[in-house]
């Protein structure tokens, strides 16, 4: 199929992409009610547990390199389109800002009750600034004492990309061109960290820093390119997946032994740490998609419907699972001694929280804009000169012969 005739096509939804994200805010559920106090039974199961548990934080990086995946594949294939930086600021506006602004001004609108003090803060994150080096130092007091806002700093980190991917993929449309500089931005960004840890820079401000991170979202940007590309590239992609995920996850563990965790404050994973992350990332995507063991692994329904919400679990989930911290119910229920069950409980309470404000957020007030997109649809032109019209939302080019079949694509 050329590219003219992809204009007209309709959008076509990559399930198992859902449950890529499933997986992702699973993760960060998991981080962020482990460091909210949780501690499981001081035995060689328990500390494994609350090692894996601790690490869960590499969810946010793989919904980095999801997102560089997906996005750049949009850009890519709409980079002929009529109208498209309009359509594609204008369907990303729809899609993040009603739900991002209305959470941070009910958070300010309770900001007496709750004893903000922002300090200037709220202007940062109204412009994605939250995670900028240069005002760092806002961030010395707490913002509150019921809660905190920090975990924002991975929405900055996609909006600035958003803010700059896509003029660059618009000025050099060639495949081969784009790949190149993602490669070279990826080497930059180690380059930003191996510079950053050399003059002793607070590994949080490493961790949270856009062009420190930059590698993870330009890895998903590779992959999606490279899935546009030839039937036996795509092969050899996907048998280098079969060797890169396992190899990642060995290194990962090197990585995490001295402190039976993946310690995003040791300098050696600040540096190289996050490209592996992202790499296995990449892998994981790849084999999803083309695996039948791992595509049915990843696309179950329950990761699916996380996927589905977890824009809006992301946002709103830290003040609940706060929330549930100090209302301690294991501690309540249990004492001091209160068992791994009553945790998990807990655990279990406050995800099922978080997942149904998203939903009733996502269903009775997200939806009301999401329905706007279509008057944002891609526009594109053909040699006779007619308009079509095409979403180009979470694309992938068909896979054929051993792998799995999932969506028709140039």
């Amino acid at each position: 199929m050329s590219e003219k005739g992809y204009s007209q096509e309709k959008e076509k939804h990559v399930p198992v992409l859902d449950g890529i994200r499933g997986l992702a805010i699973l993760l960060v559920l998991i981080h962020h009610f482990a460091i909210a106090g949780v501690t499981l039974p001081d035995s060689f199961p328990g500390r494994v547990a609350q090692g894996l548990t601790q690490s869960a934080w590499i969810g946010v990086d793989l919904f980095f390199v999801l997102s560089g995946f997906l996005i750049t594949g949009i850009l890519y294939d709409t980079r002929e389109s009529l109208n498209y930086f309009r359509a594609f600021y204008a369907r990303r506006f729809l899609r993040i800002f009603p739900l991002y602004y209305g959470f941070l001004f009910v958070v300010m609108a309770f900001t007496r009750p709750l004893q903000i003090d922002w300090g200037g803060r709220q202007f940062l994150y109204l412009t994605y600034l939250d995670n900028a080096l240069i005002v760092k130092h806002v961030f010395s007091q707490p913002l509150s004492p019921f809660f905190n806002l920090n975990y924002l700093w991975s929405l900055a980190v996609e909006e600035q990309f958003y803010f700059v991917w896509p003029a660059l993929v618009f000025l050099l449309k060639d495949r081969t061109k784009i790949m190149l500089l993602a490669v070279m931005l990826t080497a930059c960004s180690i380059g930003v960290r191996i510079l950053m840890v050399y003059k002793n820079m607070p590994l949080g401000a490493i961790y949270t820093f856009t062009p420190a991170r930059a590698d993870s979202l330009m890895i998903g940007a590779l992959l999606a390119l490279a899935l546009r590309s030839q039937p036996e590239t795509r092969k050899r992609l996907i048998r280098a997946a079969w060797f890169v995920l396992p190899g990642s996850l060995v290194v990962l563990a090197a990585f995490a032994w001295p402190y039976q965790k993946l310690n995003w404050e040791s300098s050696g994973l600040a540096m190289f740490g996050y490209t592996v992350i992202a790499l296995a990332s990449a892998a994981l995507i790849t084999l999803s998609l083309t695996t039948p063991a791992l595509h049915a692994l990843i696309n179950r329904p329950t990761l699916r419907m996380l996927g589905k919400y977890s824009y809006g679990i992301y946002v709103l989930h830290v003040p609940i699972i706060t929330l549930a911290a100090r209302l301690d119910l294991p501690g309540r229920l249990g004492g001091a001694n209160a068992g791994v069950g009553l945790h998990l409980l807990a655990f279990a309470m406050a995800v099922l929280a978080s997942i149904a404000l998203a939903a009733l957020s996502f269903h009775f007030y997200e939806s009301r804009f999401l329905r706007l997109k279509r008057n944002f649809r891609y526009k594109f032109s053909d040699a006779s000169g007619a308009i079509g019209m095409a979403t180009a939302e979470s694309q992938l080019p068909a896979m054929t012969g051993p792998e799995i079949s999932i969506a028709k694509l140039p």
